[in-house]
């Protein structure tokens, strides 16, 4: 039997009715694969990830890292190079740290080791290391006893009387000395000796105190027992006097070893040594600093005098900047050059050559308070300088008189400034009255004074004095070396 298909739906169609069943066999063929498929997926025998398709978001992964750490809860934001600029310098603003006030000491002190630190850099004979800036002391006056190697350093001791005595002076006698200093080319005021006023009554113990200013060749005999960079912060921690490593304005030398000076400078007073050098000096060897009392008592004695030989200005007395000398003989002398200028004690360059540090705090308005009377007077409590008495060799006569105060701070240090040491009477036995070891030093050879010897001028050794001079002006008031020694306000 024959079909005719081309009927099939109606009347004929041009083009025949081939695309009919090509539509029916690509509907049927894609259902079926879409038949087994689905079977395939539900027997597990296919895995459609439809994760990754394109639009999807990412999903969690399927294998996690355990000790990978989480993300923050809220991330911080990254900003890009677009919104956050590079800053220029003058954008960052860092803050320097805030310096420590100083005064005028230009001098940089290295701090002082910590109890570690100084454990750790000394050896066991407790030698400063050379690279901290000085170590443990080996000083230990505490124990009662004085370092055999400085047995017999320290200089004569006389004897002072006790007893009462008037100290300070009058607003009279100021304007007296202030009227001879004028008169001989100085720049002096009534301010100046307005510290001195009043008068008061003081009452002392006896006591003993050196016939001579500490010189060179004592005190770097002590820094040469304390070590190398002793110098530094070896003296209750803080500098004990500058050398020249760190000044100019300095005598002393320091080959990273010892200590030394020119060997004609080894009779000259100290200098440039600070409040806490000299004690420190005077501690080590049994001895103290002289409280203000005792020393103008042992420059003055007991009848009031202005200066320590008598009430006459003799500028051939005291080595001070009158008369006036060349430029070569400016400086200090070798210590007691001057005999005739000695004290009732016979303490000598009490008036002159180096200004002496002593133990009391300063204060312009003590002499005006009760405790600056009665028995044996130890100064203010409390104070941010020390005093210094008897003038130098860059002052006018007017700052070397008995009763003139001056003060500094006591960490700063001036060539004109040096120091002797004090004691109490108790010298039985070799001890003081607080039972250290003095030693000898007490019957030391008396000192040649038959001839002053002056800055300048030729000695026996053929030596000349190096004492760096201070800068002149017209008035010819004390000056001092270049920096970094401090700046000396008026006064000597």
């Amino acid at each position: 039997m024959s079909r005719n298909y081309g009927t099939l739906g109606g009347p004929r169609r041009t083009g025949g009715g081939a695309w009919q069943w090509f539509v029916m066999g690509t509907v049927l063929g894609f259902g079926c694969s879409i038949t087994v498929a689905l079977a395939a997926i539900a027997t597990g025998f296919l895995y459609l990830d439809v994760e990754g398709l394109p639009g999807r978001a990412t999903g969690t992964p399927v294998v996690q890292v355990i000790t990978a750490t989480p993300a923050p809860i809220t991330p911080t934001e990254i900003p890009t190079q677009a919104s956050v600029p590079s800053p220029t310098p003058q954008q960052v603003e860092i803050s320097p740290p805030t310096p420590t006030p100083t005064t005028e000491v230009l001098i940089q002190v290295e701090p002082s080791p910590t109890a570690t630190e100084a454990e750790a850099a000394g050896d066991a004979q407790n030698i400063p290391d050379e690279g901290d800036g000085g170590g443990t002391s080996p000083l230990n006056t505490a124990s009662g006893s004085v370092p055999q190697e400085l047995l017999g350093l320290g200089s004569r001791l006389v004897q002072v009387e006790g007893g009462t005595f008037e100290m300070g002076t009058t607003p009279a006698e100021v304007r007296q000395a202030v009227d001879a200093c004028i008169a001989d080319g100085g720049d002096c005021l009534i301010e100046y000796g307005e510290d001195s006023a009043p008068p008061h009554s003081v009452t002392l113990d006896p006591f003993q105190i050196e016939e001579t200013e500490v010189t060179y060749s004592q005190y770097l005999a002590f820094l040469n027992y304390m070590g190398p960079r002793s110098h530094l912060n070896g003296c209750d921690g803080v500098l004990c006097l500058a050398t020249q490593n760190e000044t100019d304005a300095s005598n002393v030398t320091f080959d990273s070893a010892n200590y030394q000076v020119p060997p004609f400078l080894d009779n000259y007073p100290v200098a440039g040594v600070t409040w806490y050098g000299a004690q420190a000096y005077c501690e080590a060897i049994g001895r103290r600093l002289p409280t203000e009392a005792e020393w103008e008592r042992a420059a003055r004695g007991s009848d009031g005098r202005i200066y320590p030989w008598g009430n006459d200005r003799n500028t051939a007395n005291a080595k001070t900047s009158r008369p006036i000398v060349d430029e070569a003989q400016r400086g200090a002398v070798a210590v007691g050059s001057y005999a005739a200028g000695a004290s009732p004690y016979g303490a000598l360059d009490m008036a002159g050559n180096v200004e002496e540090w002593v133990s009391d705090w300063y204060s312009e308005v003590f002499y005006r308070q009760p405790e600056a009377a009665g028995l044996n007077p130890q100064g203010p409590p409390a104070g941010s300088q020390r005093v210094l008495r008897g003038g130098s060799w860059a002052a006018m006569p007017f700052f070397a008189r008995t009763v003139h105060r001056r003060s500094l701070e006591p960490d700063q240090q001036s060539i004109t400034a040096g120091f002797r040491c004090a004691a109490d009477v108790d010298q039985s036995a070799g001890t003081n009255s607080q039972g250290v070891d003095i030693g000898g030093g007490e019957e030391t050879a008396p000192i040649d004074v038959t001839e002053p010897v002056v800055a300048g001028e030729e000695s026996t050794s053929g030596s000349q004095p190096t004492l760096p001079p201070p800068p002149s002006n017209s008035s010819n008031e004390e000056q001092t070396a270049a920096t970094p020694l401090a700046t000396l306000p008026p006064g000597g």
